[in-house]
């Protein structure tokens, strides 16, 4: 199976800023749109997508993020997950390329999207990324639930060892992972919407050395140190609540 890139999808009131952020983290740009609405950053592993608030046709709030996907190859992906019980898996031809979506085991429509080789209207970056950042968007639902399952089917497999509160699913080679964390008995920190995330990544560069960064261009980047590790808390230019952990060790 093709592998599948964990690319989630942020809309953001200023791509230009929210390019800077990340670009802070480590982020290179791979894929621009003409028009300036659609912007595609490459990390170590994973990627993320931005897409102007202003110019959404699906709803999408400034701060809101989506999980999604990547892969080249849909008809195999559509193939495994239809093997696996995912329901209303169909795949779209549409002006950007194809995509393929599904429904998660919590009702909300996740995408995968085709990889185009027809740049048509965008502009192609050599990107090339700060190898040690990963990105791992953050799904709130109970860890081994159903949704474990889901991401089994999208070729993701558990790091680590069974946790009631975090689990992590990571794809093979520079695809990014994903973490399952319970639900907060407060507020998420997220934007609500269709498969919202929490933005967050891992890294292998001293937290410090990213706070630091962060600090000397405005943002208030703090270090906190807790027995199951370190992260690293930022508010992004969209107001949003930003984290960056140390890696999850493998079990």
């Amino acid at each position: 199976m093709s592998p599948i890139v964990v690319s989630p999808l942020r809309f953001t009131a200023d791509i230009d800023a929210m390019r800077r952020f990340l670009e802070l983290l480590g982020l290179r740009s791979r894929i621009e749109s003409e028009s300036g609405g659609w912007l595609d950053m490459v990390a170590g592993a994973g990627m993320v997508a931005l897409h102007s608030a202003a110019t959404s046709d699906s709803g999408g709030k400034a701060g809101e993020t989506r999980l999604c996907f990547e892969a080249e190859d849909l008809s195999t992906v559509a193939a495994r997950l239809l093997e696996r019980g995912v329901r209303d898996v169909a795949i779209h031809d549409e002006a950007y390329g194809r995509s393929l979506t599904c429904t998660d085991p919590i009702g909300d429509p996740v995408s995968v999207n085709g990889r185009s080789d027809d740049l048509y209207g965008y502009r192609l970056h050599q990107a090339t990324p700060d190898e040690r950042c990963k990105v791992m968007p953050v799904r709130f639902t109970e860890p081994q639930g159903p949704y474990a399952s889901f991401l089994e089917a999208l070729s993701l497999t558990r790091q680590g060892e069974p946790n009631d509160d975090y689990l992590v699913y990571a794809g093979s080679g520079d695809t990014g992972k994903v973490g399952l964390h319970q639900v907060y008995a407060d507020e998420l920190p997220i934007v609500p919407g269709p498969a919202a995330v929490h933005l967050t990544f891992e890294t292998t560069e001293p937290l410090d050395e990213v706070a630091e960064r962060l600090q000397g261009h405005g943002f208030d980047a703090t270090v906190t140190r807790e027995d199951f590790g370190s992260m690293l808390s930022v508010t992004d230019p969209d107001g949003r609540e930003c984290q960056v952990h140390e890696p999850v060790a493998a079990g």
